[in-house]
């Protein structure tokens, strides 16, 4: 155990005296090799706006009166309206028995 203990960072430190560059370019030398450079424009793979169409608003208006008003909202609630109190019972036929 403790051999492995030893052992394990060592290899870590080998690996990352491995990864540096044994010679690196001075940099006040004119003629050192650099690497090239590559130029990526910001707008690669922009795509320009485009209007969606629209839907028939009143079309729209009827589902989400079917689908009893709007993300979960009742007729009568709102701001500036007290929310309503529900009756014993009503919330588990609602929500289907989670709370």
């Amino acid at each position: 155990m403790i051999k492995a203990v030893l052992f394990v960072p060592a290899l870590v430190v080998a690996g990352v005296v491995a990864a540096q560059s044994a010679e690196r370019p001075n940099p006040n030398d004119p003629k050192a090799k650099v690497p090239p450079i590559e130029y990526r424009s910001a707008f690669e793979g922009y795509r320009p706006f485009s209007d969606q169409e629209a839907a028939d608003w009143r079309r729209a208006n009827e589902e989400v009166g079917a689908a009893g008003g709007h993300a979960g909202h009742r007729p009568g609630q709102g701001p500036g309206r007290p929310p309503s109190k529900p009756q014993p019972g009503q919330a588990d036929k609602e929500h289907g028995g989670h709370k």
